[in-house]
């Protein structure tokens, strides 16, 4: 089993303990996971040898499963399903999350996201492109920035609708007021950001719920290349 699986969990678990939501009160809801990852490290090592790999790769080792793992291993009943955009797939999985829960599709949304790292293949392939930090440090938007520096983690957090949560007397860590995603379409190149297509998309999330960009004490912008 890729780690990934097992890792998330465990801080599927947590998360549930944070909120106060026991086991028994989480089996057999609508209860949505959304999991965002990109990394396949562990199926890559296991299929490279086909004259002995693991049994059960398939079901240890798909990114499909990841979230899968967790609606079968807590009997959560609502949608299940691993996002993939790279390094925003856990902010979009956990706009989908919002979504699901804004349409009544689910009570509960779990979001989880992992990136675990085993073998060179990725690191390699995206040193030769021109991703990667070559002094190890990562300084975004600076003039002086020389790339990016790859992460390892698996987090959790578990999303419920304002008004039920305050009726049930959950814990409240903080209240999303809206989310939103987009592309930016044609651009210089695939892989680039388009500021303007980013501005775009801030100010429509702001506008979507009537708050003043001019309030925000803090904002941290996830950006797919350094040279912003």
């Amino acid at each position: 089993m890729d780690p990934q699986q097992r890792l998330i969990l465990e801080v599927v678990y947590e998360a549930l303990e944070d909120a106060g939501i026991t086991l028994d009160e989480i089996s057999g809801t609508r209860t949505a996971v959304f999991a965002g990852t990109f990394t396949n490290d562990y199926a890559l090592m296991t299929a490279r040898d086909m004259d002995d790999y693991p049994k059960y790769s398939v079901n240890g080792t798909s990114n499909a499963i990841i979230s899968n793992r967790v609606s079968f291993f807590y009997n959560l009943q609502g949608p299940s399903v691993t996002v993939d955009t790279a390094c925003s797939a856990s902010l979009v999985g956990f706009h989908l999350g919002c979504q699901s829960l804004l349409t009544d599709e689910s009570d509960y949304a779990v979001i989880v996201g992992s990136a675990l790292h085993f073998i060179p293949n990725t690191w390699q392939i995206m040193t030769d492109i021109g991703l990667l930090s070559t002094d190890g440090r990562c300084r975004a938007f600076a003039a002086d920035g020389k790339g990016y520096v790859r992460g390892e983690g698996v987090c959790a957090v578990v999303l419920k609708r304002l008004r039920d949560a305050r009726q049930n007397g959950d814990r409240v860590r903080a209240v999303v007021r809206a989310t939103g995603s987009n592309h930016d379409g044609t651009k210089s190149a695939l892989g680039l950001p388009s500021a303007e297509s980013q501005e775009r998309l801030i100010r429509a999330t702001y506008d979507k719920v009537g708050l003043n960009p001019d309030d925000t004490q803090f904002f941290e912008v996830r950006c797919r290349r350094h040279s912003v």
